[in-house]
């Protein structure tokens, strides 16, 4: 190797002999080149190119120059940066630096970069600085600051130095935190302070965000702060609860139970978490009663028992509300009077609310009520309204009778099939293709659940159909609430209980209405009594007179025939109209009287008519309707023919005509005409009358007609009047229209008066040709 160097260090000389020498004496650069990448080759030089290839470097060279640019930057160098600054590839710098590391324990790399022993030492002093100022560190507060490993800060630098550079102790809850001496004496002082200065309970995030101590410092110093209180959990969301506020709790509740004989069971503003608890510990030796809402002393229970035992010996009431604090409830009241009553007492009174009244007090408060409920049953009677509930509630009856029925046939009927199916042998296959029966010689038990599973099965679907076809029951209401309110609010508001009138009224409502329904129903009865013993008497003075009114109809309708055909129809309509209407109305509500519908007095409308055909019993629907529809027509012997037909689906009969009472009967119609005649004012009248006064007398027929018809009567009656008559009953008319016209109307009525004489004059003295005075 020695000869070999002093080789290298020949050709060295010679080289630089070779430089030194003229130019025509030296190498050119490609030629240096190409001596050192022989050289190279050869292994007999070792050296690194540059990253341009303009310089070469020995081993040796760049890790003095590695060591030289870390001692410049302070101790810490990134060799991405130290490659470009030796301009040597970054391979080779990482190469040679592992080398310096390697041979220098006081150099470290760490995440690509060198630090030295003397950068550590700067760092640790810095850190030492920052603790001395914050009190407290965290490792990864400086990780970020110095960007390097927290690891190799918490080891290399904050371990190593502690207590040499770095100046402060370690957490034993976390390592990672350091902090001085002096930061933990000034967060005791601050805890101690702000422990010491809190009355109410206070949530420990306010007392650390008012202080500004950190949470982990707050609870492990505490127990060394020694303060009086207590806190309810160890984390941010708890609160301290100081001595002083547990003991004013406490005085309060002792306090004001020894002053008031009650407590409430919340203790509202105390902030108590559990208050009956607490209560029972503070009053541990006392006497009391715990209620819904309060806790009370026996001093209140004997007043309230005093004050009950007063108030029923007078027979009055007792307002609990006044003679106990206003916090008690309801439930509190209920409780309360509990306590007190004997089984005596509370059969003899009764509360509403916070009031107690004695039954002796209600009895005679509720005595206007039992008027009432005779009221409303009689009127429930006389309006009809028991009756269509007693009708509805028979037919809802007999439809659930009829729908039991059909379940238990249905019932029979699958019994009978499973009985067939049982009985019946298979057809074809065995025994030469014969019918057999076979028969069990053994009851099995599975038979027997078979058959309680069909019965079973049975009973769900009847309760299922009878579920599906279910009605609301018929009900009816005779008395309200209000009825029972009204009667009773008067007394109630000279003793200041109005308030209770609503309810006392629903206490007694079913009472009252039990006995209104009783009560309606006994009415009921004795009407029903009532109306079988005059029944005969209706049904024969009904009879008459529809047989009176059937006669009036016929006389009249012998009149009508005198008359042209264009002028019958009218006349047939009114007279269908007014006395046909008549007796369909008789009619009608006699069937709604026997088939227990209910009407709204002796007059009917069309509608209300028509309703009672629909709703009637069946035999008497279709002669009542055949009757109804004969009004609409033009033929009397229609209506009599329908009539008759009606009055024998009513048990009654239509008397043969009596052709002799015939005359009597009109003359005593004319004299009914002339006695209105006589008292009538009003010219349309008084010629209405006179013009059927003459028709009667004319014809020996009676007329049954409106004013409408008048002109038409008087055309008919030409023939029978002389020329002066006539002259004077048209100029009559005439005026009369004018006068319903309106025109010239005072004038008309004047005319009028200077002609009413002579009309009702020619009316009374009229006679027919050929009848002499007598008749």
């Amino acid at each position: 190797m020695s000869s070999d160097w002093d080789e290298i260090k020949r050709l060295a000389s010679d080289f630089q002999k070779v430089q030194l020498t003229s130019s025509a004496q030296k190498l050119s650069e490609r030629n240096c080149i190409e001596v050192v990448s022989l050289l190279i080759e050869k292994g007999l030089i070792d050296v690194i190119f540059t990253n341009d290839g303009k310089e070469y470097l020995t081993n040796e060279q760049l890790e003095r120059e590695i060591n030289d640019e870390l001692f410049v930057s302070g101790g810490r160098i990134n060799l991405v940066d130290l490659s470009r600054i030796l301009n040597v590839e970054l391979q080779r710098v990482t190469i040679a630096a592992e080398r310096v590391v390697a041979e220098n324990s006081s150099i470290r790399m760490i995440l690509g970069q060198l630090i030295d022993e003397t950068y550590i030492q700067r760092i640790a002093a810095e850190i030492n600085e920052k603790l001395r100022q914050m009190g407290e560190l965290n490792v990864a507060d400086i990780t970020v600051s110095y960007d390097l490993p927290s690891d190799f800060l918490l080891r290399e630098v904050m371990e190593k130095y502690l207590g040499s550079l770095i100046y402060g102790k370690q957490d034993a809850s976390d390592p990672r935190i350091f902090f001085t001496q002096s930061y933990v004496q000034r967060c005791k002082a601050k805890i101690r302070g702000a422990l010491s200065g809190i009355t109410v309970p206070t949530a420990v995030s306010a007392i650390l965000a008012q202080g500004g101590i950190k949470e982990r410092i707050f609870f492990t110093l505490i127990k060394e702060v020694h303060v009086q209180g207590t806190l309810t959990s160890r984390n941010v969301d708890a609160q301290y609860i100081p001595h002083i506020y547990t003991k004013m709790q406490s005085d309060w509740v002792k306090n004001f139970y020894k002053q008031n004989g009650y407590l409430e069971v919340t203790l509202p503003g105390l902030g108590v978490s559990d208050p009956k608890s607490f209560i029972q510990s503070q009053l541990a030796g006392e006497k009391f009663k715990q209620l819904s809402s309060v806790v009370v002393d026996q001093r209140i229970i004997d007043q309230v028992a005093s004050s009950l035992d007063e108030c029923i010996s007078t027979a009055s009431y007792l307002d609990i509300s006044t003679i106990v604090p206003q916090t008690f409830t309801e439930k509190d009241y209920d409780q309360l009077i509990s306590l007190c009553l004997t089984p005596a007492m509370r059969k003899s009174t009764m509360m509403f609310g916070s009031t107690i009244i004695t039954t002796k007090y209600l009895d005679e408060l509720i005595k206007p009520c039992h008027e009432i409920v005779k009221a409303k049953a009689k009127e429930a009677i006389d309006s009809g309204t028991y009756q269509k509930y007693v009708i509805e509630k028979q037919m809802a009856q007999v439809k659930k009778d009829e729908k039991d029925d059909a379940v238990q046939d249905a019932k029979v009927d699958k019994r009978e099939e499973r009985r067939k199916k049982a009985a019946g042998g298979a057809q074809g296959g065995g025994a030469q293709g014969r019918e057999t029966k076979t028969k069990s010689t053994k009851k099995h038990s599975r038979n027997n659940r078979r058959q309680e599973s069909d019965s079973e099965e049975e009973e769900s679907q009847t309760n299922n159909n009878s579920g599906k076809n279910k009605k609301k029951e018929p009900t009816i209401t005779l008395l309200n609430t209000n009825d029972i309110k009204k009667a009773i609010v008067k007394p109630l508001e000279e003793e200041g209980l109005e308030d209770l009138a609503g309810e006392i009224a629903a206490h007694y409502f079913p009472q009252l209405s039990k006995t209104a329904l009783a009560l309606t129903q006994e009415l009921f009865e004795s009407t029903q009594q009532n109306k079988t013993q005059n029944r005969r008497q209706t049904h024969a003075a009904l009879q008459d007179k529809l047989n009176t009114l059937t006669n009036d109809i016929r006389l009249y309708e012998k009149g009508l025939k005198l008359f042209s055909a264009d002028t019958q129809p009218q006349l047939v309509k009114y007279l269908l109209k007014s006395l046909g209407n008549d007796i369909c109305n008789e009619l009608a509500l006699y069937i709604a009287n026997e088939s227990n519908l209910a009407t709204n007095g002796n007059t009917l409308t069309p509608e209300q008519r028509l309703k009672i055909a629909q709703e009637a019993e069946k035999e008497y629907r279709g002669p009542l309707q055949a009757l109804i529809k004969t009004l609409s027509g033009t033929s009397i012997d229609e209506f009599v023919a329908a009539t008759e037909n009606c009055l024998q689906s009513c048990s009654m009969i239509l008397k043969k005509v009596d052709k002799k009472k015939d005359r009597t009967l009109i003359l005593c119609h004319k004299h009914e005409l002339l006695e209105q005649l006589n008292n009538a004012t009003d010219p349309a009248l008084i010629l209405h009358l006179a013009t059927l006064v003459i028709f009667t007398v004319a014809t020996g027929n009676i007329l049954h007609a409106s004013g409408r018809h008048v002109s038409a009567i008087l055309s008919f009656l030409q023939s029978h009047l002389s020329p002066e008559q006539s002259k004077v009953l048209m100029e009559y008319h005439d005026l009369v229209l004018k006068m319903l016209s309106s025109e010239n109307g005072d004038e008309a009525k004047a005319e009028l008066e200077q002609l009413e004489t002579g009309v009702k004059e020619i009316a009374q003295t009229f006679k027919k040709p050929g009848v002499v005075q007598a008749d």
